[in-house]
C-alpha cells in the first residue's frame, strides 16, 4: 500500500497498525496492553499447523500432499487457541476489547468455523464444551463488533464451497466433503428467531450511525446492491 506521504508497506499487521496510529487513535493499540496485543498477535504463528499446504482461500486445511490435516492436528490448534483466550479472561484475546490481535486472528478462525466441521466428524471449532473460550470469542466478534459482523465477516456457505474447488490448498482433487456441507447448509437456511433478527438489527443501527449513506436494514441495503448491480447480474 502506498500511503499520501509517498511510503510504502505490504505486511498485514503492519498495515493495521499505520491505520490505526492515523486513523484509529490508537484504539486497536491501546498503549497499556500495546505489547500484549502485539505478543498475542504473533502467537498465531506459533499455533496454526507450520507444514500446511498455503492457500489463499483455504489455508491451514491441508497438507502438501494436498489431504486434509488428521484430526488430532485441528483439535491441538483448537485447544490451544482455546488456553490462550482463556488466559487472557476474554472474550477478546486481550481480555475485555477488540484489539489488533483479533485482527490478526480472525480471517482464519472464521474460516476454520466454517470449513472444519466438513473434514472429520464431530470437529467444530464452535463447541463450547469442547472449546469454551473460543466459541465465546465467535459470539463476541458477532454480536459486539457492527464493522465485523455488518461488514467484514464472509460467508460460511462460500468458505465452505472453496472446499470443492479444485486446487484451493488440495492438491488438485476435493475432498469428499459433501455431506457435511449440505447438514450444515440446512441449518444456516433456517428462518431467524425474533431475538436473532432483533440482534441483528441493532448491529446494523450502530453500524450505520456514521454511515448515513446506508439502508435502515441489511435486506434493504442487499436489495439496493442487488437492484444496483442489475445490469451484471441480468
Amino acid at each position: 500500500m502506498r500511503w499520501p506521504d509517498g511510503t510504502t508497506q505490504g505486511e498485514s499487521m503492519d498495515l493495521v497498525e499505520e491505520v490505526d496510529a492515523r486513523y484509529g487513535n490508537g484504539i486497536l493499540y491501546p498503549e497499556s496492553i500495546k505489547n500484549d496485543v502485539i505478543n498475542k498477535a504473533r502467537q498465531f504463528q506459533n499455533i496454526f499447523p507450520s507444514k500446511s499446504r498455503p492457500s489463499s482461500r483455504a489455508a491451514f486445511l491441508f497438507d502438501w500432499g494436498g489431504e486434509p490435516l488428521w484430526k488430532s492436528e485441528f483439535e491441538s490448534v483448537l485447544s490451544k487457541t482455546d488456553d490462550l483466550l482463556g488466559s487472557s479472561g476474554g472474550p477478546f484475546f486481550c481480555g475485555e476489547s477488540f484489539t489488533a490481535a483479533d485482527i490478526a486472528w480472525v480471517p482464519f478462525l472464521e474460516r476454520y468455523a466454517a470449513q472444519l466441521p466438513c473434514f472429520h466428524d464431530g470437529l467444530n471449532p464452535r463447541d463450547a464444551m469442547a472449546y469454551p473460550h473460543l466459541n465465546k470469542w465467535y459470539e463476541a466478534m458477532e454480536t459486539t463488533v457492527p464493522a465485523y459482523a455488518c461488514r467484514v465477516r464472509g460467508n460460511p456457505s462460500s468458505w465452505r464451497k472453496v472446499l470443492t474447488m479444485a486446487g484451493y490448498g488440495n492438491g488438485g482433487v476435493p475432498p469428499a466433503v459433501g455431506e457435511r456441507m449440505d447438514d450444515l447448509g440446512l441449518e444456516e437456511g433456517r428462518v431467524q428467531t425474533e431475538e436473532e433478527r432483533c440482534r441483528d438489527q441493532g448491529l446494523w443501527d450502530e453500524y450505520r450511525e456514521t454511515r448515513p449513506y446506508l439502508a435502515e436494514t441489511p435486506s434493504a441495503e442487499a436489495g439496493g446492491g442487488f437492484f444496483g448491480d442489475r445490469g451484471g447480474i441480468v
